[in-house]
């Protein structure tokens, strides 16, 4: 059975579906719509957002507002 006959299996019998079937089918949905994004990051990213935090942690960074003051100044001559 190929996707598309599978697809069309599907829909047909949704078509006569009760009540507590079509609740199981989208929480079903709902479920696999709830993919942590983080795992769908190249591991290059996983591991420069990583390493940013640890340096974060290590007080290694700068405020936000900081940095946003800095710029604010740099390009409102």
């Amino acid at each position: 059975m190929n996707s598309i006959q599978i697809k069309q299996r599907i829909h047909d019998y949704i078509d006569q579906a009760n009540e507590r079937f079509l609740m199981l089918v989208n929480e079903m949905i709902d479920a696999d719509k709830k993919q942590d994004w983080w795992d769908d990051l190249d591991p290059n990213i996983q591991a420069s957002i990583d390493r940013a935090i640890a340096q974060s942690e290590q007080g290694k960074g700068r405020p936000h507002s900081e940095v946003m003051s800095e710029i604010r100044a740099k390009h409102q001559k």
